[in-house]
């Protein structure tokens, strides 16, 4: 009776170590405990330590892949799969992004190049300058509160600059009406900011959540600045309305600056590789669409502000580089 009585016992606690708890993280270890309690961050767990002393722990929801309560089976008598489908909030609820790359404004020139060819410049110097105006470089921060793992408010903010520089040829007419050519020194830099308001949306595909997917998309405000920079041939009249011969004509400095601010949006998205359960990094896109309807303009001969423009000015880009995010 009493070996019947050992090995039934021995066959109980045999069970009861089979039957515990277990806890698979995201770097694929196995917690072997007797889990507790469940909640939106933490797990926490009771397990024994080596000198058999039972210490209670806990560990963040971000850090675990499933995990196994015994108790909770289903009609097959099979124990649960816990997968994080009970994450709601994350442990970390600050998530902070950083990205730039190159950037490609949607912005039409071909006025402006049949200026350039109306003066007998080359068709190749229009497009080399038009070229480098269409394409610079952005920068994009943002900040989102998550309020949970799939959902983030925050504020956003991007920079696209471009800029170009070169000398043409500038047509006029001399003694006799007969045509002038000199030299026209033009630099360009062109400047849109955008802020405004976020809303971030992400998504894991992969069990490990080491794939993660994010969007955005943010109404705000665009401020558009283009400094001008150049050298124009000027004739001095002076006092006088009428010269007997030419009038003196001289180089002298010819710099604006243009403003507007105006409605835009933009939107984003991006595709990252976990590297830590905190810090992300991978590849991202963003598309800023705004159009200038108002502008002033600014130079030492005049002073125009927000003039109305006969057509709207499109200064839509797209965006395109790394990002890193790091949540805390």
């Amino acid at each position: 009776m009493k070996k019947l009585l050992l090995i039934f016992l021995f066959f109980v606690s045999l069970a009861a170590a089979k039957a515990q708890d277990k806890i698979i993280t995201i770097k694929q270890d196995t917690i072997e405990c007797r889990i507790v309690s469940v909640n939106a961050e933490r797990i926490s767990y009771e397990q024994k330590t080596s000198d058999k002393q039972i210490v209670g722990k806990s560990i963040a929801i971000s850090d675990v892949l499933h995990y196994f309560r015994t108790g909770k089976r289903d009609s097959f008598g099979n124990m649960f799969d816990y997968e994080k489908t009970k994450r709601v909030r994350p442990e970390h609820r600050w998530l902070f992004s950083l990205q730039g790359g190159l950037a490609h404004s949607l912005t039409d020139y071909s006025n402006f190049k049949n200026i350039f060819l109306s003066q007998d410049n080359s068709a190749s110097a229009a497009d080399d300058y038009i070229k480098k105006l269409k394409n610079g470089y952005h920068i994009n921060t943002s900040l989102h509160y998550l309020l949970n793992t799939f959902l983030g408010l925050g504020v956003d903010y991007n920079l696209f600059y471009s800029a170009s520089k070169g000398e043409f040829l500038a047509q006029g007419y001399g003694n006799m009406n007969l045509p002038v050519y000199t030299n026209l020194g033009l630099d360009e830099r062109l400047y849109a900011h955008f802020a405004g308001p976020s809303v971030l949306f992400q998504q894991f595909p992969d069990k490990k959540k080491r794939i993660k997917i994010s969007e955005t998309i943010s109404p705000g405000v665009v401020f558009f600045r283009e400094e001008t920079r150049g050298n124009g041939y000027k004739i001095y009249w002076g006092d006088n309305d009428s010269y007997s011969g030419q009038a003196p004509q001289y180089y002298d400095h010819a710099n604006s600056v243009s403003k507007s601010t105006n409605f835009g949006a933009k939107g984003g998205v991006s595709v990252e590789y976990g590297i830590t359960p905190q810090l992300s990094a991978g590849l991202a896109g963003n598309f800023m669409w705004a159009k200038l309807k108002k502008m002033s303009v600014k130079s030492s001969e005049y002073d125009n502000k927000d003039q109305e423009l006969e057509k709207a000015i499109n200064i839509s880009h797209i965006d395109y580089g790394f990002t890193v995010r790091y949540n805390f």
